[in-house]
């Protein structure tokens, strides 16, 4: 397992980073509904054209997911039961380390896109060191999205 080292107010380690199972697809698909606007096509094709990733508690169950295509950042999520514990920044950490060591490995940065409403994830997105880019019209089902880059 891989990811940053979140702590709890105990001061155990909570973050556990690790590519996903076919067994972890009903656990994901319902951490998927937390997203504003969710792939469910993508996540069905995640094992030929992505990467996912899963956030675990101590029993080994996901948590939290990151779904990504090439350098580009298409879903996260966290349960609510287990934010602020160094689950995202571990998702984005473990995701931006295989894409750089991979074989088509490349100095592009990760890319995302979120909604401008979203003040939640864009303060996530933030605090990760993502920065905006741009503005994307009708990213979001008519709704522009804004670029965020992580160089």
């Amino acid at each position: 397992m891989t990811g940053g080292l979140g702590r709890d107010g105990g001061g155990a380690d909570v973050t556990g980073v690790r590519p996903a199972r076919d067994t972890d697809l009903p656990a994901v698909e319902s951490l998927q509904r937390l997203v504003s606007h969710p792939s469910p096509d993508l996540l069905d094709a995640w094992p030929a054209v992505g990467t996912l990733l899963v956030a675990v508690d101590a029993d080994d169950r996901p948590v939290g997911y990151l779904l990504g295509v090439g350098a580009h950042l298409t879903e996260l999520a966290v349960s609510p039961d287990h934010r602020r514990e160094g689950r995202a920044t571990a998702l984005v950490e473990a995701f931006r380390d295989a894409h750089r060591s991979g074989a088509d490995a490349a100095d592009a940065p990760l890319t995302l896109l979120v909604h401008p409403e979203n003040d939640g994830a864009r303060a996530c997105y933030e605090a990760l060191g993502f920065r905006r880019d741009a503005r994307i019209p009708d990213a979001f089902d008519g709704d522009d999205g804004l670029r965020l880059v992580l160089d």
